[in-house]
């Protein structure tokens, strides 16, 4: 779950060199911020809320975020057979912005129907509060419930693997995808109630000792979650106070020691994943070698007979006899 499978099935778990890290203690200076307590430490802490905000105005350009709220992020069902919806983060802005910040480290079927259905929770809040706060007030009199009227949801995520693309040059930078209500013939805005963004760790041109090719705040901030549990220090040309900021949250120093135990025991989960799935991979590939291996037999054995026939057929001999001699099918006969 928590990291991508090398795209050589046959690499196995001991050479990536991820795991020998952590198997080594992982006692670097910075944690790896696409680990969840690590991620909520660095941007979902009261005293980092200017980290959050300030990613959040780079992955959505012109949005300008003057202060911000953090909301509970367990939302309870609307029915009573709906469990109950955790967010990564979950925080408003004084003007009714919605955000919901989620890291996601692998993917999965139907991820963004699964993100299109978070987003209900948001709007549909929106207007069940004011509708449960219309109760009788001094007695008969009513207090006017809220109207349909909509303030923005942002659903943003970060993704530790590609999303697929018709049409990748749709992203910016390369990097992010973003999505809103349109007209299916043009750029007409219907709502801006709803919107989608999503930072594609994946796609991210730098290798881990390029950093000074990432020359954008997008690219740095693509860095910062790819590579930065690799790094002694923060590189030389990531000067913005962004990234001072995050690089100074992530210090594993500065964790707590309950901090620094659910840490490593979500580190240890990491590991057991990454070798639950490389074993599955190797096993797969193993498997359809040798099923690859069994269907050329059969179909060699089956061509074979079929040669056999056709010599029998010039020969005269009748179709059953043929059948019973070689083993063939009707259906295959008929092709004779």
């Amino acid at each position: 779950m928590y990291f991508s499978i090398d795209s050589n099935p046959r690499r196995g778990i001991l050479g990536d060199p991820r795991i020998a890290r952590i198997s080594q203690g992982a006692e670097g200076r910075y944690a790896d911020i696409k680990i969840d307590v690590a991620f909520k430490i660095v941007f979902g802490a009261p005293a980092h809320v200017d980290i959050l905000i300030q990613m959040l105005e780079c992955l959505i350009p012109g949005k300008k975020i003057s202060s911000i709220e953090f909301m509970d992020k367990e939302i309870p069902g609307f029915f009573a057979i709906e469990k109950k919806t955790i967010f990564d983060l979950y925080c408003k802005t004084p003007e009714g912005d919605s955000f919901v910040v989620e890291m996601q480290l692998s993917g999965e079927s139907f991820f963004t129907d699964r993100v299109l259905f978070y987003s209900t929770y948001p709007i549909r809040e929106q207007l069940i509060t004011p509708l449960e706060e219309a109760r009788l007030v001094d007695g008969m009199k009513k207090k006017r419930p809220g109207s349909y009227k909509l303030s923005p949801v942002y659903m943003v995520s970060i993704l530790n693997f590609r999303l697929p693309h018709a049409d990748e040059s749709c992203l910016r930078e390369g990097l992010v995808s973003a999505y809103s209500i349109r007209s299916d013939k043009g750029s007409e805005e219907m709502t801006d109630a709803l919107h989608f963004v999503y930072l594609e760790l994946d796609r991210l041109p730098c290798t881990m000792d390029q950093p000074e090719k990432c020359k954008t705040m997008l690219q740095k901030l693509a860095y910062s979650f790819k590579y930065l549990s690799y790094l002694d220090e923060r590189p030389s040309s990531f000067k913005e106070g962004l990234f001072r900021r995050i690089f100074e949250a992530a210090e594993l120093a500065n964790m707590t020691s309950a901090q620094r135990q659910q840490y490593d025991k979500e580190m240890t989960t990491a590991i057991d994943e990454v070798a639950r799935l490389d074993y599955a991979t190797e096993k797969g590939f193993q498997q359809g070698i040798q099923q690859g291996i069994q269907q050329g037999i059969q179909q060699g054995r089956r061509e074979e007979k079929l040669l056999l026939a056709r010599k029998l057929g010039a020969k005269g001999m009748a179709l059953d006899e043929i059948g019973q001699l070689t083993g063939l099918d009707t259906e295959d006969l008929k092709t004779l």
